[in-house]
């Protein structure tokens, strides 16, 4: 398809615009898609913390049933060591006697038992106690630093939406300029080259994937009269000498992408 060198020309470097602000538009969606660094470290740290704190309050549950369990044991020997003394009080001969000291000196055995476990377990459950209040201490403190990094996503977010705003607004004044079939073609190479369709001619070479382009498509691409692309990366070519002064060549080369 032919056109007339003056519509192409213009059409292309309206593009060249375009290309500008729609690369602005991917890094902007980018960086709505992904987090910075610091924010995922922070909510790592958080989930972490959380984690350990469910952990901890997990085994002080399980080891305080345990001490009250113990606590019950304990208290359960003390009433068997009241009956087995209320018991041998009671004896009317030796042997009853015997048999009732026996009783009574097991009773107090394990009353002796216990009651060391239950010391024992009662120091652990203070120490899991106060493991479970470093937890919840380091929870809190991950929060706020989360709380911190989620405020200032937010905010970066809600600035991203108003320049995404604005460059579309934008966009729109360059895409009137532009010959509806050229547009078209551009919007399709874009969206595959990361928001790159237009690639500058310098010494033979395309700047969008860097590939030398062939003798006779240079010769066409003089005559600005049909639109050519890239055979390697299909991005729409445009000779380094049709550019403006008052554009900045040397930005435009590095601002293609691959």
């Amino acid at each position: 398809m032919e056109f007339e060198p003056a519509e192409l020309k213009e059409s292309i470097l309206s593009l060249i615009r375009l290309q500008e602000i729609d690369a602005l538009l991917f890094q902007l969606r980018e960086k709505e898609r992904e987090p910075a660094p610091d924010f995922l470290a922070a909510e790592k740290k958080l989930n972490e913390a959380q984690r350990d704190l469910k952990l901890a309050e997990k085994s002080e549950r399980e080891i305080e049933r345990e001490r009250r369990s113990l606590e019950l044991r304990h208290i359960t020997l003390q009433e068997d060591v009241k009956k087995a003394e209320v018991k041998r009080r009671e004896v009317r001969n030796t042997k009853e006697d015997f048999s009732a000291g026996r009783e009574l000196e097991n009773f107090q055995k394990k009353l002796i038992e216990v009651k060391k476990m239950l010391e024992e377990k009662t120091l652990a459950t203070e120490e899991r106690s106060k493991l479970t209040a470093e937890k919840k201490a380091a929870v809190e403190e991950c929060q706020k630093l989360f709380q911190e990094h989620q405020d200032q996503r937010q905010k970066e977010l809600a600035e991203s939406s108003n320049e995404t705003a604005r460059l579309m607004k934008e966009r729109e004044g360059y895409i009137s300029k532009v010959n509806e079939s050229i547009f078209s073609m551009y919007e399709r190479v874009q969206k595959l080259r990361r928001g790159s369709g237009v690639a500058i001619v310098r010494d033979s070479i395309c700047h969008g994937c860097f590939v030398e382009i062939p003798p006779q498509t240079r010769g066409n691409l003089k005559k600005l009269n049909q639109l050519i692309t890239c055979s390697s990366c299909s991005r729409i070519l445009f000779p380094e000498s049709e550019l403006p002064e008052a554009l900045e060549t040397e930005r435009l080369l590095r601002g293609v992408g691959s």
